[in-house]
């Protein structure tokens, strides 16, 4: 039982719980050895410090000096507000907006939209710094962005530039039939 409230002054991963359950087992093991009543009781002894070694931990501890400073109280999801401290913009109304990213965003990184730096996370992949891109979405304190394509001109033919996708006669290739 010492061993198991050091663990509770010295945080070791479970390690020093552990320990506690060998000797606890070791105990009752030693106790059987020396008489079989002195085991049972032993037995008794140990099944019941256990419960009441965790409800200590999970009640008691977290309302001690020491457990209020290692713990702290969940806070609750719907607190969450986006804060537009400095900012001239209301955030919520970038969503749509369109700007260019400062830095190489892999995947974050800062955008300007409207003379005004924000941070931002990438949906669509890396993004160059100085590509546009655009607003899609608000998320846990960052804008998601997403780069805007150039549009490619509709009346050029589309090419891959591989060559399989070009007639033959742009070559300039003899035949072969000789």
């Amino acid at each position: 039982m010492v061993i198991f409230v050091i663990d509770l002054m010295i945080p070791s991963g479970g390690v020093l719980v552990g320990v506690t359950a060998c000797f606890a087992f070791a105990a009752v093991v030693v106790a059987f050895r020396h008489s079989t009543n002195t085991g049972i009781w032993m037995l008794i002894a140990t099944m019941g410090a256990a419960p009441l070694m965790m409800w200590m931990f999970l009640e008691l501890w977290p309302k001690t000096p020491l457990g209020r400073r290692m713990t702290s109280p969940p806070d609750p999801v719907g607190d969450f507000t986006w804060s537009d401290a400095g900012k001239s913009k209301n955030s919520a109304s970038l969503v749509g907006s369109e700007g260019v990213a400062l830095d190489e965003m892999i995947p974050s990184g800062l955008v300007q939209i409207d003379n005004e730096s924000y941070e931002a996370f990438s949906e669509s992949g890396p993004i160059d710094a100085g590509k546009a891109v655009r607003v899609v979405r608000l998320d846990v304190g960052r804008l998601v962005v997403t780069i805007i394509r150039e549009p490619q001109p509709t009346d050029a033919p589309k090419s891959l530039g591989t060559g399989l996708d070009r007639p033959i006669s742009e070559f300039g290739l003899d035949s072969l039939d000789s």
